[in-house]
């Protein structure tokens, strides 16, 4: 996928404001705690990904199981644009950790412990924090990825698939990729996660980073604002 980078305080603000008024939005209750879903070998999920950073760019990301075993699912990820396609494998364990793959824009890897996207089951109100310990791939040295998120009830969503009753979730990932001129990649997602797909049914990200050094030269980067709905979901097993 493709890094787009667009400088403004101004946008960036404006940005984080649109999130705060979703996260805002009236909710129900969730009601009985969502438990993890249940994968099985064809379960399939059609996607496309509106792309803000790139005038409203469209792209399409297609899922598919295709191995389950020893309480892990192996699930196939091709993501196509106008540039071309990019596909790789993530492993998810039988809580929805994600063992490995990729959480942004770097190449696919493993995570131990396993980062906790979505901690099931979702119950009303539930937050969680996450430390993983990890090397930088290029110097080595010691670094961390933090997760945070928070249950916010249900949220009424439609999608191209239909309209959902879905869980929502606000969630902030912060990556290890902070540099000596860079603070680390904060991403804020908020997301509508749906039982009956066994999985988000709509996610928005905006993630950014800002440049160290201070002074009015500081300059805080976005560096993604997309928007990815559910088009179709086919279940496996039949």
């Amino acid at each position: 996928m493709h890094s787009s980078i667009i400088r403004s305080h101004s946008t960036a603000a404006a940005c984080v404001m649109i999130f705060i008024g979703i996260a805002g939005c009236a909710s129900a209750p969730v009601g009985a705690p969502v438990d993890a879903p249940r994968l099985v070998v064809g379960d399939h999920w059609q996607y496309r990904v509106i792309d803000n950073l790139r005038r409203g760019l469209v792209s399409q990301l297609d899922a598919e199981v295709i191995a389950v075993a020893g309480g892990s699912a192996r699930i196939r990820l091709d993501y196509a644009d106008a540039s071309g396609r990019t596909e790789w494998i993530d492993e998810v364990d039988g809580q929805g950790g994600l063992r490995s793959g990729t959480l942004w824009r770097e190449a696919p890897r493993p995570f131990n412990p396993p980062v906790q996207l979505l901690a099931f089951p979702l119950g009303e109100g539930k937050t969680w924090r996450q430390v993983i310990d990890t090397l930088h791939p290029d110097t080595e040295l010691r670094d961390q990825i933090l997760i945070y998120g928070k249950v916010d009830g249900r949220h009424a969503t439609t999608v191209p698939a239909g309209g959902y009753d879905a869980v929502y979730v606000y969630r902030v990932v912060q990556l290890d990729d902070e540099e000596f001129w860079r603070t680390r990649t904060t991403r804020r997602d908020a997301v509508w996660y749906a039982p009956e797909v066994k999985a988000p049914v709509r996610e928005a990200h905006e993630a950014e980073y800002t440049e160290k050094g201070g002074g009015p030269d500081m300059t805080t980067i976005r560096t993604e604002s997309t928007v990815l709905e559910l088009l179709s979901f086919r279940p496996g097993g039949r």
